[in-house]
């Protein structure tokens, strides 16, 4: 009886997805994606998607004819599985071909974008991208928009910027969990368990392609900075077990890497993300760490994102002012009423070469 009403439920969400997607009934298709399972299914993710990220708003600027980074996106690529699912092929070919195909798609945004930075993670980040589109344009399409106002802070010459808004996750951290902060402060644990999680939406860490999915049809209808309040929520969520483990850096810093694939529950976890940044607000967040650079993704995205518009496409250049530099090519990292364990990436210079070591590191064991 329990799994017939379930069935029934699951059904009549299907009903208000496609009828949402048919009516281009935007404000409910968002509520959906954002809560409960989401989107549902492969098949209405492909059409609803497109809708949810404002395809054809932005006038295509061109392509390059090489973009200096290619050649780390070879190095990348090949080393890319497929995520977990009956729905997709695992044959030989079938991974080659999804390779290839993703090649394509991660070279054409940088070459349409030349001072977009590659990023060791943008790889895995599009591959659950292309795996619901099947092919390679509407993936394009995808990524455009995912780069441009969601990562973009990420795409800039180095990671400083990423590492601010993993600050302001221990800033979160100290405010919903104090005892976990006090027990990374203690260790000195720094913030490097959660940069995959942020540089790839938890795709690297994260299996399942089904909970993969359900992650991306909330942090698309988010702003960029969600997948920082969903970190914490994770942290929040498995407090018990953090606390539990053996008072050890390597051990702490270990388990921490492993709480995304050991969560069954995602549902509540982005649910918790969401009333999480309605209490600490990323202006609020930023008063209580550390301020975000003017042009940062975070504070370009409520005024840039509502001006999208298929019917009238612009440039990105219209929306946040860039020529041949990055946005946040000479914004300086700053830091205002942050705590030591939050402050200490920002005050060594060399922390985002040493955060790509470590992700590097993070890559090759898998």
């Amino acid at each position: 009886m329990e799994n017939r009403r379930r069935r029934r439920k699951s059904v009549s969400r299907v009903t208000q997805i496609s009828q949402a997607i048919k009516g281009r009934d935007l404000a409910t298709l968002k509520d959906l994606a954002r809560t409960g399972a989401g989107l549902e299914t492969t098949r209405l993710r492909r059409r609803a998607w497109p809708l949810l990220l404002n395809f054809r708003s932005l006038v295509d600027p061109g392509t390059t004819s090489l973009h200096p980074d290619e050649g780390q996106v070879d190095l990348d690529v090949p080393r890319t599985g497929l995520p977990k699912s009956r729905e997709i092929r695992h044959t030989e070919h079938a991974v080659q071909r999804r390779q290839e195909q993703l090649r394509s798609t991660v070279v054409s945004v940088l070459r349409m974008y030349p001072w977009l930075s590659y990023y060791q993670g943008f790889h895995e980040l599009t591959m659950p991208f292309l795996c619901v589109f099947g092919s390679e344009k509407p993936t394009q399409e995808a990524m455009r928009m995912v780069a441009l106002f969601f990562v973009r802070d990420a795409m800039s010459p180095g990671l400083e910027h990423v590492m601010q808004q993993l600050q302001l996750l221990y800033v979160l951290l100290k405010a919903i969990a104090p005892n976990v902060h006090n027990l990374l402060e203690e260790l000195q644990v720094p913030p490097f368990f959660a940069i995959s999680w942020v540089l790839t939406w938890f795709a690297h860490d994260v299996d399942d392609f089904a909970s993969i999915c359900r992650i991306y049809d909330f942090l698309i209808v988010s702003p960029p900075m969600q997948v920082v309040y969903v970190a914490a929520a994770l942290v929040k969520h498995s407090e018990r077990e953090v606390l539990a483990m053996e008072r050890d850096f390597a051990m702490v810093h270990t388990g921490l890497t492993k709480l995304p694939q050991q969560t069954k529950e995602w549902d509540s976890v982005l649910e918790d993300s969401w009333y999480l940044k309605s209490e600490y607000p990323e202006t609020k967040l930023q008063q209580m760490g550390c301020m975000l650079a003017r042009k940062s993704a975070v504070n370009t995205f409520a005024a840039t994102w509502t001006r999208l518009d298929p019917a009238r496409p612009l440039p990105f250049t219209a929306l946040v002012a860039t020529k041949a530099n990055h946005p946040l090519a000479e914004a300086t990292p700053t830091v205002k009423n942050a705590t030591n364990t939050a402050q200490w990436p920002l005050v060594i210079a060399t922390m985002a070469s040493a955060t790509m070591i470590m992700y590097a590191y993070l890559l090759a064991q898998t």
